[in-house]
């Protein structure tokens, strides 16, 4: 008994001990009160603050309130809402939008969007209003593709819809852009698709190369002189040949040869055209030679290729050596013209959230641009469901904005389960926190883009709101189907400013810590988390890597007058030093810009 009452005696101590310990956590001091964090929430003006970002720490503040007034509510529960309240509220954008994004922009590159139809530059309406304010260069969605312009089946003599005249859509809308001072890009002249039988014969025919090219030559003159002759000066880009390679080309071997990698003659009827009717030294590639000498003959726009998936490293290199292997041609054929005959790469950027990081389009440009020549981003977006064709409205339940979306509105219609549930697996219960990363991604772009306007003549997102994207499901634009801004505008005004880091001065990192800063980019982590076979490859690499400070003798940044700035060269050899080694063959995909750096602001 004796031993019982001590025993008991312990006890009581070490619940008394327990209850001093642990009562303070339950306390409500000035931070953790729930009602300092719903006044703290509810001092904010929602019109300083960007919508996403406003509505999930209105979210937080709801649940807050809600479990406040549940009797049932346990201390813990209340606690974990206060801390995801105050970090909603930390993280909240200050909504910076620009009255004009091309004038926002006008140091840098043109700011373009697409032109659909008779009203898009009126602005009258609310569509019109934001194109004309906020861009000063056109492309035609569809109205100046072949088919558009022209009509007839193989064997016939072709048609056109643009003559003297005429008012044709594509007329419009370069009397328009002239109208309000704005230029336009042609977009497109060759391309495998969406082309009229007469000029080519399609992959069914049986067209010879004589007749191709005898064809092409007087498409591309009826359609450049049209505009160029109604509409002065309104036209100065074309996209001359679009897409001729195959659509994935993630990589390459070493000795590639780019004419290996186009679209062949069950996919473009060009390229079946010039394979009839060879003789020796000719190639069915000869197709996007021609077309460019062509254009060049009959037009002093500037002539780009145009193609998508230039993020991929293989498909950006065989662009590049095509472009260079081509002018070098054109020089040594026409010596006299001083002008390079490609003059620029169109890179589409109809790009994924989850697998078209800023790191892949870098490389994607810096590849792209050893070729010698400039660069266009041509149109722009950014899809929040992978794949393709997993959207998650469909005609049964219809189109939402991203800001309406619950948990069971983000989850994809196909592809496999993790495709599907993508944005569930990994934490995601709503649209808002997608919008939100989905600026996040536009913001880092646009300060990549930034850091290479030299070289970059426009960018130009392929639409105005969301409802209306040819990829409508994807929620891939700047604006709700009600035209209301969504973060992503905000985030394009003013990347630095959404991402709150310094637009300029970079401050270096030390190496040691590239290794974990591109397996977090590469959303790996988690695979090495455990490590293989009980080691940790982060801390692994890192410390191989150890206090270096240059790879391939390149200077981590470089130094511009008073700013210092991030060394593209520097972060390419790094990533090829990474992808190199042992434990990470084929799982290093990306090279994060700027991240081998920390902003001032970060």
């Amino acid at each position: 008994m004796k031993n019982m009452r001590k025993l008991f005696s312990i006890c009581l101590v070490l619940a008394l001990l327990a209850g001093v310990f642990t009562m303070p956590a339950l306390a409500n001091t000035s931070d953790t009160s729930p009602q300092t964090a719903l006044d703290k929430f509810e001092a904010l003006d929602e019109n300083v603050y960007t919508p996403a970002t406003y509505r999930l720490a209105k979210m937080e503040y709801d649940k807050v309130k809600g479990l406040v007034e549940n009797q049932n509510a346990t201390q813990d529960e209340i606690n974990e809402a206060i801390t995801a309240l105050n970090k909603r509220i930390a993280s909240l954008r200050v909504a910076n939008g620009s009255e004009s994004l091309w004038k926002t922009y006008e140091d840098y590159f043109e700011m373009g969007n697409i032109y659909s139809g008779s009203g898009n530059l009126d602005s009258g309406n609310t569509r019109g209003l934001l194109t004309s304010s906020h861009f000063n260069i056109l492309t035609a969605e569809n109205n100046m593709k072949p088919e558009s312009l022209s009509s007839g089946n193989a064997g016939q003599k072709g048609t056109f819809n643009i003559y003297k005249g005429s008012n044709h859509a594509s007329d419009q809308l370069v009397r328009e852009a002239q109208e309000s001072g704005k230029k336009v890009h042609g977009h497109v002249l060759v391309w495998h698709s969406q082309t009229p039988t007469w000029v080519n014969g399609g992959t069914r025919g049986n067209y010879t190369r004589a007749q191709a090219r005898e064809n092409m030559e007087h498409y591309i003159k009826t359609v450049v002189q049209h505009f160029d002759t109604n509409y002065p000066g309104v036209v100065t880009t074309w996209d001359v040949v679009n897409e001729a390679f195959i659509d994935e080309l993630p990589s390459v071997p070493n000795d590639a040869n780019w004419k290996d990698y186009l679209r062949e003659g069950d996919q473009s009827g060009w390229y079946k055209a010039y394979s009839n009717g060879m003789v020796e030294g000719e190639d069915p590639s000869d197709f996007i030679y021609d077309a460019f000498v062509f254009a060049r003959k009959y037009t002093d726009a500037k002539l780009f290729y145009n193609d998508f998936n230039m993020y991929e490293d293989g498909k950006s290199k065989m662009a590049a050596m095509m472009v260079k292997e081509l002018n070098e041609r054109y020089k040594n054929e026409y010596p006299n013209d001083s002008r390079q005959l490609i003059e620029g790469v169109g890179m589409q950027s109809h790009n994924y959230i989850m697998d078209t990081p800023p790191s892949k389009v870098e490389n994607g440009i810096l590849n792209l641009l050893s070729a010698g020549v400039d660069l266009m981003i041509t149109e722009l977006d950014l899809f929040a469901w992978y794949p393709w064709n997993a959207e998650p409205t469909g005609s049964s339940t219809g189109y939402r904005d991203l800001r309406d979306r619950g948990i069971e509105h983000i989850i994809g219609a196909t592809g496999t389960e993790e495709q599907r549930n993508y944005w569930i697996n990994r934490g995601i219960t709503n649209g808002s926190e997608i919008e939100v990363i989905q600026a996040e991604v536009f913001a880092e772009y646009l300060r990549l883009y930034k850091n290479y306007a030299a070289s970059i003549d426009r960018v130009t997102f392929w639409g105005l709101n969301d409802s209306q994207s040819w990829r409508r499901g994807h929620n891939p634009l700047l604006w709700n189907s009600d035209f209301s801004p969504k973060d992503a505008f905000y985030a394009v005004s003013d990347p630095e400013g959404y991402l709150g880091v310094d637009p300029i001065d970079v401050k270096p990192i030390p190496a040691s810590k590239v290794a974990e800063i591109i397996l977090d980019y590469n959303n790996l982590k988690p695979a090495y988390k455990n490590g293989k076979k009980g080691g940790n490859l982060i801390s692994e690499v890192a410390r191989e890597m150890g206090p270096k400070a240059s790879f391939n003798n390149e200077p981590r940044s470089i130094k511009k007058g008073e700013k210092e700035l991030s060394n593209p060269a520097y972060r390419k050899a790094v990533f090829n030093f990474l992808e190199s080694h042992p434990a990470l063959e084929e799982r290093i995909l990306i090279m994060p810009p700027d991240t081998f750096f920390i902003d001032g602001k970060k």
